[in-house]
């Protein structure tokens, strides 16, 4: 059921929904309809209008260029050496093997013969069973007494042979004399012709002895020859008995650390084996290899290589032990495998607690070539490793460079570069020419004095631009 008011609506809609509005009630509503939409639209412009009117005028701000707080350097010329930073290992340069000279069962080891273990010169190492080997000597020096016996009885056999030939000769002498007398009275008819040979036969018979006697010096003087010979050859022999008896006990050569041990007291060796291997721990060397660059570069300095100091560093436990070092010699040829040329060091003495070893693992560091006049700047400096930049009157200008060698965080260069200027060492992004820096100490440079502005507007960041930018 309607109530009153929808009742109401209903009748007067009643015609509408019949048929549609007569034209003269039309035209008026649209005519409403464009007034109000150009009063809405007149409304809004005269609201701009005055909001314009009553905003404030600003005035626009000068453009000022970014300048970059940086860190700089000073330009130094001066001779220059960097250290080359290599790797080696120790090796031992007095190291000998230990050989059993003769032959033999072992009766004595010394007790420090083992692997590790200091050992002091002229210690016996290992005692060979001597008994042979006296017995040996014994023998040579009883076949040299009989010779030298027989040589004393030879001797004297020539001192008897020689007296008789004194004798003789003496004799001789008076025979001759006897006979020329004889002839002289035989010519006077005093003596008889069987008389004269009588005393001829008395000189014949002088003759032959002593001929006789001087035969038998010379047999004496050839057998004490033979003899004589024969007392050289048992003398070696005697001589070569007391070194193989000395040879028994292996002895120490110096004193040093011994490599290696292989023999245990009962056990038998033989001549020529090696029984124990010791190296002098006071005559260690460091090999480590040189490219073909840093030898040709160290062979044409004017400072020689060999000679030249160095210094090795042995990580243990993780600290760091030094020890001093001198380049004692090259190696004989190219070590192809290893691409350079193969360089020995001797080591020095250090005052460390721990003893260096051969077969350790060490860093060396080695002086290079020396590089005289040219300039020493931090690794940051490079750019492009041929350009950096200088910093002239607040501004950046680029300056080419040569670049020489690294060392470890320094470039050493050469370059139109001139003492006392200044280098830009900050890594910035924006660095070209005519980018404005300062350094952070707040010193102005000459163009952002000019300026205070722009001073102030400096980034506090070294890698930031001005926020006014």
């Amino acid at each position: 059921m309607l109530d009153r008011t929808d009742r109401r609506t209903t009748v007067e809609d009643a015609p509408a929904a019949g048929k549609e509005l007569p034209p003269r009630r039309r035209l008026p509503r649209a005519v409403a309809q464009v007034a109000l939409m150009a009063l809405v639209l007149a409304g809004a412009w005269v609201a701009m209008e005055r909001l314009a009117a009553s905003r404030v005028e600003r005035t626009p701000r000068s453009f000022t260029p970014a300048v970059y707080t940086v860190d700089m350097t000073t330009v130094e010329r001066a001779d220059n050496r960097p250290v080359i930073r290599l790797y080696g290992q120790v090796t031992a340069g007095r190291t000998v093997d230990l050989r059993a000279a003769v032959g033999g069962d072992v009766v004595e080891i010394h007790p420090d013969l083992a692997a590790g273990r200091p050992v002091e010169k002229g210690a016996v190492l290992v005692r060979i069973d001597p008994f042979a080997y006296e017995g040996a000597l014994v023998e040579a020096r009883a076949n040299l007494a009989s010779v030298e016996g027989a040589i004393a009885e030879i001797d004297a056999r020539l001192a008897s042979e020689r007296e008789q030939l004194e004798a003789v000769t003496e004799q001789l002498q008076f025979a001759q004399a006897d006979l020329d007398r004889a002839l002289a009275l035989s010519r006077s008819g005093t003596l008889t012709a069987q008389e004269v040979d009588t005393r001829r036969l008395v000189l014949s018979q002088r003759q032959q002895a002593a001929s006789q006697a001087r035969n038998n010096i010379r047999i004496a003087e050839a057998q004490r020859a033979q003899q004589e010979a024969n007392a050289e050859r048992l003398g070696w022999k005697v001589r070569e008995a007391e070194r193989k008896l000395e040879q028994t006990a292996v002895i120490a050569p110096f004193d040093g650390i011994v490599a290696e041990e292989q023999v245990e007291t009962g056990g038998s060796v033989s001549a020529n084996e090696v029984v124990a291997s010791i190296y002098d721990d006071r005559a260690l060397e460091v090999q480590f290899t040189l490219t073909n660059a840093q030898y040709g570069r160290m062979a044409t300095d004017a400072d020689p290589l060999v000679g030249r100091k160095a210094e090795l560093t042995w990580t243990v436990g993780g600290t760091d032990y030094v020890w001093p070092a001198v380049i004692d010699r090259t190696g004989a040829r190219v070590t192809a495998e290893r691409g350079g040329v193969e360089v020995h060091a001797r080591i020095g003495e250090a005052q460390n607690p721990v003893r260096l070893r051969p077969g350790a693992f060490v860093a060396l560091t080695v002086p290079d070539r020396n590089w005289p006049d040219t300039i020493r700047l931090p690794e940051t400096a490079v750019r492009g490793s041929d350009h950096v930049f200088a910093v002239v009157d607040g501004e950046l200008a680029r300056r080419d460079i040569r670049l020489i060698a690294w060392d470890g965080e320094d470039a050493i260069i050469d370059g139109d570069l001139a003492d006392g200027e200044r280098v830009l060492v900050t890594r910035l992004t924006e660095a070209s020419d005519g980018v404005k820096v300062r350094e952070p100490s707040g010193a102005m440079p000459a163009a952002a004095a000019e300026n205070p502005a722009s001073a102030d507007a400096a980034p506090a960041d070294p890698a930031s631009p001005d926020p006014a930018q």
